[in-house]
């Protein structure tokens, strides 16, 4: 199995503001885990830490985030399924 290695003296390679911020959604807002963006993408999990810091967001509370985002989701799919089945009940302002 060949690895690739930079060369010696070899500038990193450069992202364009696009393509970090879409990095950065991809863990806060689709709750994905920072490791397997970075496999996807193909940037190391260090850059895009640094991207997650720039941020204001650090590697635990993505994960965080993403874990309360998952449970808002459900509980408001679990409303509005209560709303239809009680319309009576006045869950609509909720």
């Amino acid at each position: 199995m060949e690895e690739k290695k930079a060369k010696k003296g070899t500038p990193p390679p450069r992202y364009d503001e696009e393509f970090k911020t879409g990095a950065v959604r991809l863990v806060t807002e689709q709750g994905r885990q920072p490791t397997e963006v970075a496999k996807e993408l193909g940037i190391c999990i260090d850059t895009l830490r640094s991207w997650l810091k720039a941020s204001g967001i650090q590697m635990g509370q993505a994960s965080r985030l993403s874990r309360e985002q998952q449970r808002n989701q459900a509980l408001r799919r679990r409303l509005v399924a209560l709303q239809e089945k009680y319309p009576a009940m006045g869950l609509d302002s909720l």
